[in-house]
């Protein structure tokens, strides 16, 4: 981290929210816009079989992929994953469980997208907000369960009925109005006389939703039992599923009416600038695999600067974005408004929108390099009561981005002329910005200042006004641009819009 005026920004607003400790966490993850995203992709109604498996798919990704998620429930465009309650992920940090589990999922609903639907093509980029809700003890997690598998029943009975008198004839509203008071028994009435069908008969997978767990199975002839994922669509409201798998959970009995009062519901304080910095998770690891250009590779920051690009088409209260290397920062209107200012909400979605925009462009960038594993990004907060305060976090930013790509400049220079990793450490130890710039000048015949600004500055994305003409009459829009250039001082004066009213 650069030894910065800056710094500042981070020790006094950035948010370091932790779960209580001993609780069950469950992060639910909820499908955003996803009446619009199922009717452009043309789902079956009321329920597309393969869109739940779909679910199902990455449900089952989250459990291979994080050990202490014990258990997921899943119906329609929801699912709910339990954390152990002494897991330390993230030292249960709330942005970073939320944005990380929230980015993974929606990474692996785009990567397996083709495999479920092979002859539907990914019109628009699926996107996920997600929640962090703690429960004490195991009764009320077993009620939260219910709470979820009992409104799975309601909603899919409904949906049922819905649907089948839309397809026989009926409009919309006439539907509705036909099922408004209606009973559980009423609705089964309806579908058995008028459509001879048995509610009960329809799919388990519909009427119980899909329960995600590792299932104990005893390795023959040795004798030993070993976790196998397995997806059930089974009854988790009484108790027999919970006595026959008693090591997901202990069974207890409790009122699931009250589930809703351990939500929790930071706000983000009114009148600030909102600032959500995303982040890759393990992105040396995941630039050494797909063999990215060292110090910097051209293609990956231009694929991270169209994401932002259109991560500011779908959020018209973001004002500016500045990025480099694997991170990138939006800052939010102080007035926004975004999910009431629901921190959890603003993450999530931030977060899934931004990771599935980079998996749906990867192609475009990397037409030759396969995308596994999926990537995942994490994201946090930082609230700036202040332009003075943002436009310094902004610059603690830029001058990151200066400092971490000089010393990699020449770290990778000393590495590609036969040093080893350590001897290139050992070398810049110590080192100030003169005499790296002086050691990429005498030994590689560099001056680092012509290195491309992109590099060295990082990339701002903002909306600027265009001029043009529609048959001879002149017209101006907003557009989005990225750039590379400092943000002092003067890049404000010179640009008023966009951070003011």
């Amino acid at each position: 981290m650069a030894n910065s005026q800056y710094e500042y920004v981070k020790r006094e607003f950035e948010f370091d929210r932790r779960l209580p400790p001993s609780n069950w966490i469950v992060v639910r993850i909820d499908g955003c816009h996803f009446h619009r995203f199922s009717k452009l992709h043309a789902f079956e109604k009321p329920n597309d079989e393969n869109a739940l498996r779909l679910m199902d798919t990455c449900a089952t990704a989250m459990l291979k992929k994080f050990p202490d998620i014990v258990f997921a429930y899943g119906v329609s465009d929801e699912y709910s994953f339990v954390f152990r309650e002494e897991t330390e992920f993230y030292h249960r940090r709330e942005s970073k469980i939320l944005s990380v589990c929230v980015s993974y999922f929606t990474s692996v609903y785009v990567m397996k997208w083709k495999k479920i639907f092979p002859n539907k093509e990914l019109k628009e980029p699926p996107y996920f907000d997600a929640r962090a809700v703690c429960y004490p003890n195991l009764k009320t997690i077993r009620d939260y369960l219910a709470w979820r598998q009992v409104d799975c029943h309601i909603n899919n009975q409904y949906n049922t009925c819905f649907w089948m008198l839309v397809k026989s004839g009926k409009s919309e509203q006439e539907a509705q109005l036909s099922l408004k008071g209606t009973s559980s028994k009423d609705k089964n009435e309806l579908l058995a006389q008028q459509f001879q069908m048995n509610y009960d008969e329809q799919l388990a997978m519909f009427r119980k939703g899909s329960s995600v767990y590792r299932e104990k199975v005893i390795d023959d002839p040795i004798k030993r039992t070993r976790p196998i994922l397995t997806v059930a669509h089974v009854d988790i409201i009484g108790s027999e599923f919970w006595q026959n798998h008693q090591h997901i959970l202990r069974e207890g009995k409790c009122r699931h009416e009250f589930m809703k009062q351990f939500d929790i519901n930071h706000m983000l304080p009114p009148c600030n600038w909102v600032v959500v910095r995303i982040n890759a998770c393990q992105f040396n690891q995941f630039t050494t695999i797909r063999s990215f250009d060292k110090p910097n590779d051209a293609v990956a920051l231009s694929l991270m600067n169209e994401s932002a690009s259109l991560m500011m088409e779908q959020y018209p209260d973001i004002a500016f974005g500045y990025g480099f290397g694997s991170e990138y920062s939006f800052v939010f209107h102080e007035k926004t408004e975004l999910y009431r200012r629901q921190e959890s909400l603003i993450l999530s979605s931030c977060s899934s929108y931004f990771t599935s925009l980079y998996m749906k462009k990867w192609k475009k960038f990397f037409p030759h390099k396969e995308l596994m594993p999926p990537p995942r990004f994490e994201a946090e907060a930082l609230c700036c009561p202040k332009l003075k305060i943002l436009c310094e976090y902004l610059s603690w930013r830029q001058a990151e981005c200066h400092t971490g790509n000089q010393y990699n400049t020449c770290f990778w220079m000393l590495v590609k002329s036969g040093r080893s990793e350590k001897e290139a450490h050992e070398t810049l130890k110590g080192t100030l910005s003169k005499d790296k710039n002086e050691l990429l000048f005498q030994q590689f015949q560099m001056n680092y200042n012509n290195e491309p600004a992109m590099f060295r500055k990082g990339s701002c994305v903002f909306r600027q006004k265009v001029h043009g003409s529609d048959n001879g009459v002149t017209i101006e829009w907003w557009d989005v641009k990225v750039d590379h250039v400092d943000i002092g001082a003067g890049f404000w004066r010179k640009h008023p819009w966009i951070l003011g009213e």
